[in-house]
């Protein structure tokens, strides 16, 4: 499909500048700006409140009575310790509570995020929220982007400030792209970013003599003294001269994405399960488009884009969060340990446990694509979610139960590990993966309306990635932050 305005560009104080040019992407012509150069983040979203009690899970009580809770809550929609063994990982630094996550997190072929985590690659971060909780899907959305738990500091997102940071005085950089039709207030800056699902989306509007013609004047217009004859002039010549190189580049490339979402084999690295089609993993898609305008176009040719938005929704499980049992197959009223036990496969399996399977085989395939391209060695991945789900499910069945929206909720951090980043031109900045960080939410003592309370302020997360990561100093990611917040780093990234 043809760009729109609306579905590429959230810009500021040139907003209304942006009228005069077509619907297709603003980019910087000839070199790379300063800020379109370094490291790579992917920010990869789950939307609809994920349940992070049955994303990382407790196996034992450790000196609290998580484990006892949990099996009390939870049990239609629990899951059994026996069956956890496999997913096992650190203890929960509060109490000692022995942890593990998802059993659907092993993957296929044993190619999941575990192990990513069992490589030193992956850093898990549970109890993560924010103080004051808001339990609207659109308003704790919104405090997650603009990194604002009262949603009074300002109207910008957190990464659109600090890309105005990096960006300060690079007026043609487009460093920044949301793989999704419409720009998110992550974004929200006035640094430009782009916004569409799908490389084969882009369509430029002119060709031919026409096209010859636009390009002389915006050339033109880019040399005028005039501020906003300038700015107009570079982002539209950019949009031509550069825009053959975006269309350029290879999404096939992603051989692993291409398996989990074709079901085939061909990269060789058991990603795909044949018969297991994942056409309509947002995720994988979303990857694999980044995977694409990471390696640039034509392939090693960088195109400036470097922090990414990918997401995967349907996490909103109010009641079925178990399998949807269809009718006479005699599977009704059964628990989910006995539904994994009849054999089914990842696909059939309970719907949350079906995302769960979406989300690992995504993000592993995607990093294994990165390693295949050696880009791996400066590429961070975080996920996030608006909130957690209830301890307690709601329903009375397998069929019914569910949970309600809750509060704290677990966050991962994927990256380079010492020896992948030693060897990084210009990095050598590591994830500490294969630990556990923060402190899991005490699901036994509750608050006043049924939640957990919060353990790790989310903003700790995103200021030791804009400060360790993204190598801007504390003070200006104190400011990013906003309302007078210092963050404290948890260590997650050296």
């Amino acid at each position: 499909m043809e760009l729109t305005r609306r579905q590429f560009l959230k810009t500021g104080a040139a907003a209304s500048a942006i009228t005069m040019i077509p619907d297709v992407f603003t980019r910087a012509a000839g070199a790379l700006e300063l800020c379109e150069q370094g490291v790579n983040l992917v920010i990869v979203q789950l939307e609809g409140g994920n349940d992070g009690i049955n994303m990382v899970i407790p196996m034992s009580d450790g000196s609290g009575s998580n484990r006892s809770a949990y099996e009390a809550a939870r049990s239609y929609i629990g899951i059994n310790y026996n069956d956890l063994l496999a997913t096992e990982i650190d203890a929960d630094p509060l109490t000692g509570g022995q942890l593990a996550l998802h059993p659907h997190f092993i993957g296929p072929n044993s190619n999941g995020l575990m192990s990513l985590y069992n490589s030193g690659n992956m850093a898990v971060v549970v109890g993560a929220h924010y103080p004051n909780k808001n339990l609207s899907h659109e308003l704790s959305e919104n405090i997650w982007y603009r990194a604002d738990p009262t949603l009074s500091y300002t109207s910008t997102g957190w990464m659109g400030r600090t890309l105005d940071q990096l960006c300060a005085g690079q007026p043609s950089a487009v460093p920044a792209v949301d793989t999704q039709n419409e720009l998110t207030p992550l974004f929200y800056g006035n640094s430009s970013v782009l916004s569409f699902d799908s490389v084969n989306s882009l369509n430029f509007p002119l060709s031919g003599s026409p096209q010859t013609r636009f390009t002389n004047i915006c050339q033109e217009a880019a040399s005028s003294g005039l501020f906003h004859v300038k700015s107009i002039g570079n982002a539209a010549y950019s949009t031509v001269t550069k825009f053959a190189a975006y269309k350029l580049t290879q999404e096939s490339l992603a051989t692993n994405l291409n398996d989990v979402i074709n079901g085939t084999n061909n990269g060789g690295f058991g990603h795909g399960v044949a018969g297991t089609s994942q056409s309509s993993n947002t995720l994988a898609k979303g990857l694999r488009t980044i995977y694409a305008l990471m390696r640039g176009g034509p392939p090693g040719t960088p195109l400036g884009c470097r922090v990414f938005r990918a997401r995967i929704g349907d996490f909103d499980r109010h009641s079925e969060h178990g399998l949807h049992i269809p009718l006479g197959t005699g599977m009704g009223q059964k628990t989910l340990q006995q539904k994994v036990q009849s054999g089914l496969t990842f696909e059939q399996q309970e719907r949350h446990g079906r995302l769960m399977h979406r989300v690992s085989n995504a993000i592993a395939a995607f990093w294994q694509d990165l390693k295949n391209a050696n880009l791996h060695r400066n590429t961070v991945i975080m996920t996030f979610s608006e909130f957690g789900r209830s301890v307690n499910e709601n329903g009375e069945s397998d069929s019914d139960s569910g949970t309600d929206h809750s509060t704290a909720a677990p966050m991962f951090v994927i990256g380079p590990t010492a020896a992948e980043a030693a060897v990084a031109p210009g990095v050598g900045v590591r994830v500490n993966g294969g630990a556990v960080y923060g402190g899991y939410q005490d699901i036994a003592n509750l608050d006043n309306s049924g939640d957990p309370v919060f353990v790790v302020d989310f903003r700790n997360i995103y200021g030791e990635i804009i400060d360790k990561w993204l190598g801007l100093s504390t003070p200006q990611t104190n400011t990013i932050l906003g309302n007078g917040y210092s963050y404290s780093a948890l260590g997650l990234i050296t």
